[in-house]
């Protein structure tokens, strides 16, 4: 195998990190942060990726030392009622995940359907089509090639917002100015309170997900502290990756959306975003691109709930079995009613980011018990270094737990 090869085989696990994590998700708590905002909250995402890096090598080392998943560490070390109650807390926010993707998609699909077909195709019709269409591909299994396609596409609209960014760059003491950590009092015109918009951005950076599957991606490579060098360069990858794509996302709405004045409550207000690069096509490329990162958002966000049942239950990861199957349906249908019901889809993805934010400190003090234990990580312990700064990342994470709820509650009584 040439170097290139192993280069890319080497830090295929941070990208495919990079696709799951900056997704409908992060695009729409980056987009409404930067629209609400301006550059006020870059502070957050920088902040934001420097923690995942770490707490991605964390969990990384905890598995590669131990062999074990951080489900079934949290299971065997601490208790697997706690295990289990992190499990529930996930698959409710996936759930809130899966109904706010696809009543984004079948939103854009709609309002390019009015400049293709007379009338248009309901937004009820396209979640329907698409929910179906994706529980097809999970139930045949034939899925890898479909998200390969899908990745380049969405690495077409990552290229789009970079670029716009270059098009209309600011100055660097405006972008500077985006660095000076403050939270914002109000968010006038948005139907999300500041506090939800700043624990969204976390939620989605700093994703309690992206953790627990990374520990299953190391436990199934079969990584091991030999591995620990390859393991750090993937993980500067991965954070450095998310930390661009995410900025420029932002960068891209403070100068679009922002200095007009719209604060994007609905998925049509996001389509000025790429004016500056696509002109008239703007409408295409974005339903392109917006479309590609929803359904390889959509796709593994399905598959969380049985892949959390698997880790728990230390079974081999297949969700074609007829238990799995049963479950994947039951998704399906409860996203397509979510969208049905008529929520509003930013909205509830914003909220369902805010959660992620909330259930992290539970996720990284269970982490640092067990990393701390001498038992477990031998040599590998947490060390004082470690120590001062997973203190400060559970700090961090605490804080911006309680603005989620604060903003939940907020948001929720003025729904």
């Amino acid at each position: 195998m040439s170097k290139f090869k192993k280069l890319i085989a080497s830090i295929l696990p941070g990208i495919f990190l990079i696709g799951y994590n900056v997704g409908t998700g992060s695009i729409t708590s980056m987009s409404k942060a930067g629209a609400n905002f301006g550059f006020s909250l870059l502070w957050t995402v920088l902040i934001s990726c420097i923690i995942t890096y770490y707490l991605i090598s964390l969990f990384s080392r905890y598995t590669m030392v131990t062999g074990e998943t951080a489900i079934q560490g949290i299971k065997k070390h601490i208790h697997p009622n706690i295990a289990i109650l992190l499990i529930v807390a996930l698959s409710v926010i996936i759930l809130t995940a899966l109904v706010g993707v696809l009543g984004i998609l079948s939103e854009v699909l709609a309002v390019w359907s009015k400049a293709i077909v007379d009338g248009g195709v309901t937004q009820n019709s396209w979640a329907i089509a698409i929910a179906f269409s994706l529980y097809a591909l999970l139930w045949l299994g034939n899925y890898n090639f479909f998200e390969k396609v899908l990745a380049i596409l969405v690495s077409i609209m990552g290229a789009a917002f970079l670029a716009t960014m270059f098009l209309n760059f600011p100055s660097i003491k405006e972008l500077s100015s985006g660095f000076i950590p403050r939270i914002p009092e109000t968010a006038t015109g948005s139907d999300n309170s500041p506090l939800v918009i700043v624990a969204g951005m976390v939620g989605t950076t700093v994703s309690i997900f992206v953790f627990v599957i990374r520990s299953q991606i190391v436990k199934e490579t079969g990584w091991t502290m030999k591995d620990s060098a390859l393991q750090k360069r993937d993980a500067i990858v991965s954070a450095s990756m998310m930390f661009i794509i995410s900025a420029a996302v932002m960068i891209t709405a403070a100068t679009t959306l922002y200095v007009q004045g719209i604060k994007m409550n609905s998925v049509v207000e996001m389509i000025p975003l790429l004016e500056p690069i696509a002109g008239k096509a703007a409408m295409s490329v974005f339903v392109i691109g917006i479309a590609a990162a929803g359904l390889s958002s959509h796709l593994p966000n399905l598959l969380v709930i049985p892949w959390l049942i698997i880790d728990y239950k230390e079974e081999k990861r297949n969700t074609n079995t007829k238990y799995y199957r049963i479950i994947l349906a039951i998704l399906t249908v409860l996203s397509i009613i979510g969208v049905t019901l008529g929520f509003k889809p930013v909205f509830i993805m914003m909220l369902s980011q805010a959660c992620i934010a909330i259930v992290l400190p539970i996720t990284i003090a269970s982490m640092f018990y067990l990393t701390s234990n001498k038992n477990l990580m031998k040599d590998y312990a947490n060390k004082k270094t470690d120590i001062i700064i997973l203190s400060l990342i559970m700090i961090f994470s605490v804080y911006m737990g309680l603005l989620g709820i604060k903003g939940l509650i907020i948001d929720l009584m003025n729904a």
